[in-house]
């Protein structure tokens, strides 16, 4: 594996090289194929023809082994890569702004993921996420429900009848001031809950 790595990196950045040592194998392996044939009985220019038959054409072995070898796609690649910067050199602003769009593209994309993976993908921090309901009360003359709010009264009257829920749990938005080492208030969102909430959310 790492031999076969090594391999094509030397065939991407020593292109000439490894061709021409692909060329000298298979010059080798041709007059080795010639020499047989002539010892087989047949002229040195018959078995030359005979080999080149058999072969098939350098050009079709040559590219045969670079499919073996995996070298057909490093070197669409490197070739790939030669002409973007050849095209890059021409048209300098022209490959500034694709680049810019792309880079705008992946970075949207990746923005909308988080969004959409933290909103709707990822499951909440909770035990059985799944089955924690929010329950609002119903003000009268209200199509929507109009939560108004209900005293603690009435919560602890609901949860005494409730048969569907697990738990209840009361809970109230109350902003506070908080003030650090420097005595400079700041103000957090911040929520009173019952005892149970704890509990109940796992």
């Amino acid at each position: 594996m790492l031999n076969d790595l090594r391999y094509r990196l030397r065939a991407l950045f020593r292109r000439n090289a490894v061709e021409g040592e692909l060329d000298d194998e298979l010059r080798f392996h041709f007059e080795r194929q010639v020499e047989k044939n002539v010892r087989a009985g047949l002229s040195r220019r018959e078995a030359a023809r005979q080999t080149r038959l058999a072969f098939g054409g350098f050009d079709r072995v040559k590219e045969e082994c670079r499919e073996a070898r995996g070298l057909a796609g490093v070197e669409t690649l490197a070739q790939d890569l030669r002409h973007a910067l050849r095209l890059w050199r021409k048209n300098p602003g022209f490959a500034l702004a694709a680049v810019t769009v792309i880079g705008l593209g992946l970075g949207a994309n990746a923005a909308v993921f988080t969004i959409a993976n933290a909103a709707l993908l990822r499951t909440l921090a909770y035990e059985r996420s799944g089955h924690i309901v929010y329950v609002l009360g119903r003000q009268p003359g209200c199509e929507l429900p109009c939560d108004t709010g209900r005293s603690y009264p009435d919560f602890r009257e609901f949860r005494a009848q409730a048969k569907s829920f697990e738990a209840l749990v009361a809970q109230h938005f109350l902003p506070v001031n908080l003030s650090d080492a420097s005595g400079l208030p700041e103000r957090y969102p911040a929520m009173l809950i019952s005892a149970n909430g704890f509990s109940a959310f796992g």
